[in-house]
This record gives C-alpha cells, sequence and structure tokens, in this order.
C-alpha cells in the first residue's frame, strides 16, 4: 500500500469515525444527557486519524510535491478541528465546561467529517 492509498484510507476512517461521534453526540443531546465516556474514548481515535493525515500531507511536502491551495486548506481545517477536539476533551476546562453541551460536540463533529469528506473529493 502506497502514501497516497494510506491517505485515502485515513480520511474515509476520519469521516467514519467522527459520524460515529455525531450520532453519539446527537443521542445525548436528544435524551438529554451528558456525553456519555464512550464517547470520549473514541475520540483520541478522531485526533490520531487527523495528526496522521497532517503528517501524510506534510510528508507529500517534503518530497517535493506541489499541493493545491485547497489541500493546504482542507488540511489545516482538519488541523483545527483535531485541536479543537483535543481541547474539547474531559479533563481540560473546556472539556468541562462543555460536556453538558453535546451539540457543540456534534458540530465540532459534523465538521471533521465534512472536511475530511470534502477533502476526499479534491484528488
Amino acid at each position: 500500500m502506497n502514501m497516497l492509498q494510506m491517505k485515502q484510507l485515513g480520511v474515509v476512517a476520519l469521516a467514519a469515525v467522527n459520524l460515529v461521534l455525531l450520532a453519539w453526540a446527537v443521542a445525548a443531546a436528544r435524551q438529554r444527557r451528558v456525553m456519555p465516556d464512550g464517547y470520549y474514548r473514541v475520540l483520541p481515535a478522531s485526533i490520531a486519524i487527523a495528526v496522521f493525515q497532517l503528517g501524510v500531507g506534510a510528508f507529500f511536502l517534503l518530497q517535493g510535491r506541489q499541493p493545491y491551495l485547497q489541500h493546504l486548506l482542507y488540511g489545516g481545517l482538519v488541523g483545527v478541528g483535531a485541536l479543537l477536539q483535543f481541547l474539547l476533551r474531559p479533563g481540560s476546562p473546556a472539556g468541562q465546561r462543555y460536556r453538558n453541551r453535546p451539540l457543540v460536540h456534534a458540530v465540532l463533529a459534523l465538521f471533521v467529517a465534512l472536511v475530511g469528506i470534502r477533502s476526499w473529493m479534491t484528488g
């Protein structure tokens, strides 16, 4: 499996994990509950996949490949999404503040999933 195929697999995994997180957050919001512990167990997978995606992009840059502007834009947006997910983890001040607001987590998971899907479609 070459690096481009690994990147494509990573994009699909990023979208799939974040769609699962989205469903979990929407279910918690509809039931008016705090985010379940399982959500926070899956969240590091999303962050790890996003970091992997950024690493592959950096590898391609170091190889001398010239990306289109949209590749840099979507890579940056995935990085922002991963950073926000990291900041909203339990134990952090922001994570404690937004634990009772599952729709914030749902919007963030939807954002990361859509940016991942869109980055896959750029080619």
